[in-house]
């Protein structure tokens, strides 16, 4: 199990004592992801508690074994699910403003937290999404490593294809092939042949393969908690007479580069996703384009900032971005090609070029 991070840690903390959250009194961390983020934690039952006292890491007695709790830290096991709300307010004390991350608390648990309304709850969504979103030095190792299994992965699936093999059946080639050295999928995998890419989330089926058709795999693996996602289309088997499905390729690496050109620290997600528009805008393809170009992962396959067309968010150094355009036309089939690049003040650099160990410190700007 991994330690906690102390820079992150310390950045959270700070939000009890700055202008980011104003009069944010404790901060509820219960998310999963966040609690490895933050601390290390596999676990899917938890709460990390940040007060003017400490921190807490409130724990599934399940997991306590599992914990090697560090200094300045004091773990408070609770006995089930029904115990958590008083265990919470407890911790809390006379503290009554609780900085939470919105999207993973939902209604019922508010409630059962607080049953007479006495607790305020305020999103400090952007501030964690912040922290989340830049990656230190080992946490961008562990990604690299989770794009080059899912490289791999995808490799070995094209080669599996033959006449008649169905979507389905290659999903099970790309599973097995995930599972080797990772902890899983990052995601349910996608695999598309012929008219059916021109589906951005098609979901495997019976749809079966013959040579010249188009062929998507969007997949991901999970290594040490982070999320790569990969997506690659191939037009497999075909001759020089299949313009259309070459144009699509080509005009989709176009956008694929000029987004990766783009891409430097302070850009914003509008700016990098612009320039991949613009290629098709100038096939008169645009119309047949998803309105973003990617998004940034790590602890989430989908996390903050996502790369919206029009969107005013910068990105920052030490985020890892997936850059992927596509160009989807129905009935016929579409193209998407997906890669992952870690952001740099000087510009983008393909994950599986980032330096490993001792020459990533420079360039290690995560909290």
């Amino acid at each position: 199990m991994a330690d906690l991070n102390p820079a992150r840690l310390a950045s959270l903390r700070s939000v009890l004592d700055s202008a980011q959250a104003p009069d944010v009194e404790a901060v509820l961390i219960t998310a999963p992801y966040q609690l490895r983020a933050l601390c290390g934690l596999q676990v899917s039952a938890g709460a990390l508690m940040l007060t003017a006292q400490g921190s807490v890491l409130l724990l599934d007695p399940r997991y306590q074994a599992a914990v090697d709790v560090p200094s300045g830290v004091t773990l408070r096991p609770y006995a089930n699910a029904r115990t958590f709300p008083a265990v919470v307010r407890d911790v809390l004390g006379g503290a009554r403003r609780l900085g939470v991350y919105a999207p993973a608390l939902s209604l019922a648990e508010m409630n059962a937290l607080s049953p007479e309304n006495d607790l305020d709850f305020v999103p400090i969504d952007a501030v964690l999404d912040d922290l989340h979103s830049r990656l230190n030095g080992t946490e961008i190792e562990s990604l690299r490593r989770a794009e080059a299994l899912t490289r791999q992965a995808t490799e070995a699936t094209f080669a599996a294809l033959r006449p008649g093999i169905s979507e389905r059946q290659l999903e099970r080639v790309l599973l097995d092939h995930l599972a080797e050295g990772s902890e899983g999928p990052a995601f349910a995998p996608i695999v598309a042949f012929g008219a059916r890419t021109a589906l951005p989330h098609a979901h495997p089926g019976e749809a079966t393969w013959h040579p010249s058709q188009l062929v998507t795999i969007d997949a991901g693996a999970v290594v040490d908690g982070l999320h790569a996602d990969l997506t690659e289309t191939r037009l497999v088997g075909g001759g020089p007479e299949d313009t259309q499905a070459q144009t699509l390729l080509s005009l989709t690496r176009q956008a694929l580069n000029a987004a990766i050109r783009v891409t430097r620290a302070g850009v914003t997600a509008g700016e990098i996703d612009e320039a991949a528009r613009a290629v098709f805008r100038e096939a008169g393809l645009d119309d047949h384009t998803l309105r973003g170009i990617g998004h940034a992962l790590g602890y989430q396959v989908h996390q903050a900032p996502i790369l919206r067309e029009h969107g005013q968010q910068p990105v920052q150094a030490g985020q890892v971005l997936a850059l992927e355009p596509g160009v989807y036309l129905p009935g016929v089939g579409g193209v998407r090609l997906e890669e992952m690049v870690v952001v740099t003040e000087a510009g983008a650099v393909p994950i599986a070029e980032w330096p490993v160990s001792g020459a990533v410190r420079k360039q290690e700007v995560g909290a």
